[in-house]
């Protein structure tokens, strides 16, 4: 089994105070929390996003690992 990064739970504790009672956040939402545009999240192949029908949304559990790399 795969250890977590040194910055996974500090990273998903911050998540959880920016985003509390929330599983997940949208592709702004995470675009504002980084400071960079929407498109750039979205032209990045590495970023945890998911397609839900027509939304696409961030997990924040995904978002933290993905942040601790």
């Amino acid at each position: 089994m795969a250890r977590e990064k040194e910055t996974f739970r500090d990273n998903l504790e911050a998540l959880r105070e920016r985003f509390p009672g929330r599983a997940q956040i949208s592709i702004p939402e995470a675009a504002a929390y980084l400071g960079v545009t929407k498109e750039r999240i979205a032209s990045d192949e590495t970023f945890p996003k998911r397609t839900l029908g027509k939304n696409t949304i961030v997990v924040l559990v995904n978002f933290a690992r993905w942040l601790a790399v």
